[in-house]
């Protein structure tokens, strides 16, 4: 991605279009010291921060260990780099041109869940609750509603949910990005569109063992667990 020195103060987020993007060679857009060393904003940004429900990614700068956190006031997102004995007295500018990198198999991951947590979310919204929030983490991944006078039996919504993941994987269903409002929005061709701002695959057959975890019901909250996880990749992806 490196190219002319471009006098833009906007960034381009890699991230929300290709997922599958895990190293970028651009130019530092500000530079800045931070509490963990030094904070940068680069032109072409590869790194999700946390957000969502899906947690940030992990990976480098020019080999240097480098989290991203979203500046909530400009939107930007930037890289804390660790810099400890060793690498303290490296210099970075505006303008310089650095490596980017993250860790290819944890974003595949975080894709998978992402996506698998609009897909479950999608089967359950037909059961008459209210979609109050989502977590993508692995290990923790959940969906939760609010019920709302509806009645819900768990063992038939999990036995429902677990036969429409299965056909739409089977189908392959693609997901798409598109824009309303201003705002992002992720769509499951022929399931739902949602506003999202994270990482997605490209199609549900990416996708594999998706199992519904748990179903919970307490205090008119409906909390559905699932688990998922992203095909093998070949090395030759760039992984």
């Amino acid at each position: 991605m490196e190219g002319t020195r471009r006098t833009v103060d906007t960034q381009n987020n890699v991230y929300l279009t290709q997922t599958y993007t895990y190293e970028a060679k651009t130019r530092i857009l500000s530079c800045a010291a931070s509490a963990a060393g030094i904070r940068l904003a680069l032109v072409d940004n590869i790194f999700h921060p946390q957000g969502g429900g899906q947690p940030s990614d992990r990976g480098r700068v020019d080999d240097i260990p480098a989290s991203p956190v979203r500046d909530p006031e400009s939107g930007w997102v930037y890289v804390d780099l660790a810099l400890e004995s060793g690498n303290d007295q490296l210099e970075f500018s505006e303008g310089q041109v650095v490596t980017a990198a993250i860790d290819a198999e944890q974003r595949r991951l975080h894709a998978a869940l992402h996506s698998a947590g609009h897909l479950v979310d999608a089967l359950i919204r037909p059961f008459g609750v209210r979609h109050v929030g989502s977590n993508h983490f692995p290990g923790q991944a959940r969906v939760e509603y609010e019920l709302e006078g509806a009645e819900v039996a768990k063992e038939q919504l999990a036995e429902s949910v677990q036969e429409g993941v299965a056909k739409a994987i089977a189908q392959g269903l693609p997901i798409s990005s598109g824009e309303c409002d201003g705002r992002r929005t992720i769509t499951i061709e022929g399931l739902a569109t949602e506003f999202c701002g994270g990482t997605h695959v490209t199609d549900l057959s990416c996708l594999t063992d998706v199992s519904i975890r748990s179903v919970k019901i307490k205090s008119s909250r409906l909390k559905v667990g699932y688990e998922a996880a992203h095909v093998t990749v070949a090395p030759a992806d760039g992984s």
